[in-house]
């Protein structure tokens, strides 16, 4: 009985320290969403112990979602997208989620410099590839394999043109190209091409949503084999390397900001 007066006096004097206590573990427990995370970088190899081994680089924050898969150099001399990708493995900060960059999908070619390798077979037209197929269909195949693996909720895929598509419709120079008028997708995209086109005052540099289904292409297995958002972006080569370099950072960089990966500074963080 004695001990119990006891343990309620103590309680008593220490009623507001206790009070406090509990207040900062609440306003912890509400707040620790919205506190941005340590980032960890590690590498797979995709296609291991192949001439076409590639690193892909998985940077992660302890909320593994949203999952979103950067693809660039699937054609090797199609430099903007390469470079860029290379740039943001190593200083892009995310906040949450998961964040897959492959610099380099078809390394063979990207070493090249050329489209293809082997020169009769496009990367862009094996997807999602095969498992006993030839070595670019095999590698196709190891690229959505780990795609499936991280359950990934969005896919670019980064390109480049020799024309612009307002001079001649066969090249997608200055497009982001979808593979569905399905509305939630055309909508997503013409608002990233709207925030895209903001500061660009030629009218030939500047964006447009085309719908143009490739099959065979990642961002359209994407769509229709894994069933997520996918997007193709094209920049035409006339324009100078660094600004292509600078508009590939930002696309990404734009798309992280509205699946809540990156804060606002980090847009234009790339000088």
């Amino acid at each position: 009985m004695k001990i119990f007066k006891i343990f309620k006096l103590l309680l008593r004097k220490n009623f507001f320290k206790v009070i406090s206590i509990v207040f900062i573990l609440i306003l912890v427990f509400i707040c620790l969403p919205q506190i941005a995370l340590p980032q960890t970088t590690s590498v797979e190899y995709i296609c291991a112990g192949t001439d076409y081994e590639t690193p892909a680089y998985i940077i992660q924050t302890n909320y593994k979602k949203p999952a979103i898969l950067i693809i660039a150099g699937t054609h090797g001399n199609e430099l903007a997208g390469i470079r860029a990708t290379q740039y943001l493995k190593d200083n892009i900060k995310i906040e949450r989620g998961t964040l897959i960059i492959i610099p380099r999908a078809n390394i063979l070619a990207c070493d090249k410099n050329v489209r293809n390798f082997p020169s009769d077979v496009n990367l862009n037209r094996v997807y999602p590839g095969k498992s006993e197929g030839n070595e670019v269909e095999r590698l196709a195949y190891k690229i959505f394999d780990l795609a499936k693996r991280y359950d990934i909720d969005l896919l670019v895929d980064l390109h480049e043109s020799i024309e612009f598509y307002k001079n001649n419709s066969q090249n997608y120079g200055q497009t982001l190209v979808i593979d569905s008028n399905d509305d939630y997708l055309f909508n997503l995209s013409s608002s990233i091409v709207e925030e895209m086109n903001k500061g660009i005052f030629d009218n030939n540099n500047k964006y447009q949503v085309l719908v143009k289904p490739i099959e065979g292409s990642a961002a359209y297995s994407a769509y229709y084999q894994l069933n997520i958002p996918a997007f193709t972006f094209e920049t035409c080569r006339k324009l100078p390397l660094a600004f292509r370099i600078q508009e590939h950072i930002r696309l990404v960089k734009i798309i992280l900001f509205r699946w809540n990966m990156i804060a606002v500074e980090e847009i234009n963080n790339h000088k």
